[in-house]
């Protein structure tokens, strides 16, 4: 409730509701039993930045949990995606040793040849590392 009178709204805040030991202050008494905020023209403003500020603090919680939401996906699809890179490893891994064994074999048939032909040996193995997959 806007009271427009800084006047009035002090004599609202000095008054007392109820008699005896009962009495207290009508501020309190509007805002506990009846739900009503009472404003001057000083205090209006004070109170409308409170309130903002707690809309904000809404918005931002709306948004933080937004967040909580995607960084979950997103830890799930880091999971995802080192499940695929470990079998692309072990994928790379097999293939590399059919290459070096295949590699092997060569250089025994080229060592055959160059046993019937005599010659220098024209192959030379080259093998690669496997991929590591520890890191």
């Amino acid at each position: 409730m806007f009271i427009p009178s800084e006047s009035l709204y002090y004599d609202l805040l000095i008054g007392d509701v109820g008699t005896g030991s009962s009495a207290r202050d009508l501020i309190e008494y509007a805002f506990r039993d009846k739900k009503v905020i009472i404003v001057s023209p000083t205090s209006f403003m004070a109170y409308l930045q409170t309130v903002l500020q707690g809309l904000r603090s809404l918005q931002i919680e709306e948004q933080a949990k937004d967040i909580q939401i995607r960084v979950g996906q997103l830890g799930q699809h880091i999971g995802k995606f080192d499940s695929f890179m470990q079998k692309l490893g072990g994928a790379l891994s097999t293939t590399v040793n059919h290459y070096n064994a295949a590699h092997k074999e060569l250089g025994k048939v080229d060592k055959d040849v160059v046993k019937i032909a005599g010659n220098v040996p024209s192959v030379e193995p080259l093998l690669i590392d496997k991929p590591r997959t520890d890191e």
